[in-house]
């Protein structure tokens, strides 16, 4: 492209990539980002972004990390997004160590970090069953005034259920709803549990009655039964078998 005048700016390369990735897929987007580097295009923030995420989409953790410090040795060092993608990757493959420096990293470069971040983090703590790592993070987003969403909610009620403290996902989950929170079926699953586990059978019918929905995924919907058969509430395994089906993920 330079061979002929044209300037491909930062934007216009990564719409480039973002297009094969759209189009054609994860890989041959990659092919195309090297063959426009190997002509002399540069690419900048913007740019080592997208490929940042195409890499962790990818699994390639090795060459993620080798952009995101090519990022970062070129002056490109105040991109939330290209933490981001890196932080959910290291979150995904539990490597919190890696994560947490990230973290200090960006918070050094005066980057700020964004709930996006913040929930990968409480995510990876949770799955990781460290719910004092995760009251951390939860402290220091409260602290940042980054207002936390549905997600994050869920994240920290699940790192607390998991660590068995149960009347902290009470806490978390009234401070949820007061606040004008939704239940979608991935928080009903975790406060399905935590109902279960603290015997407020109804709590958990009106978890149900609020999601406003007839069917439910399979793995919510048969939690729910063995919970209620278990406690010998008859009555209510019948108002469930009677209101609700459900369905496979897939569907």
């Amino acid at each position: 492209m330079r061979q002929i005048g044209l300037r491909v700016t930062d934007c216009i390369l990564s719409t480039i990539i973002n297009g094969f990735v759209k189009r054609r897929g994860l890989k041959p987007a990659i092919r195309a980002y090297d063959k426009l580097v190997f002509i002399g295009c540069e690419p900048g923030q913007v740019t080592y972004a997208s490929v940042i995420n195409v890499y962790c989409r990818l699994g390639r953790s090795d060459r993620a990390e080798s952009i995101f410090s090519e990022m970062i040795d070129r002056g490109f060092d105040k991109c939330v997004v290209a933490y981001g993608n890196m932080i959910s990757m290291y979150g995904k493959i539990r490597r919190a160590s890696e994560a947490m420096k990230l973290l200090a990293l960006m918070k050094q470069k005066g980057c700020e970090p964004n709930v996006l971040v913040y929930n990968s983090l409480l995510d990876m703590h949770g799955r990781l069953g460290d719910s004092k790592q995760a009251e951390k993070i939860w402290k220091e987003m409260m602290r940042r005034k980054v207002q936390p969403d549905r997600i994050s909610y869920t994240a920290i009620i699940y790192a607390n259920n998991r660590s068995g403290e149960l009347e902290r996902c009470m806490e978390l989950y009234r401070e949820f709803r007061e606040t004008g929170g939704k239940v979608d079926k991935t928080m009903a699953g975790v406060m399905a549990g935590v109902f279960s586990k603290c015997s407020r059978f109804n709590e958990l019918i009106e978890l149900l009655k609020d999601m406003n929905r007839t069917k439910l995924d399979r793995r919510l919907y048969m939690s729910v039964l063995r919970s209620l058969r278990e406690a010998g509430l008859e009555v209510h395994v019948k108002w469930l078998q009677t209101n609700f089906t459900f369905v496979d993920k897939k569907t």
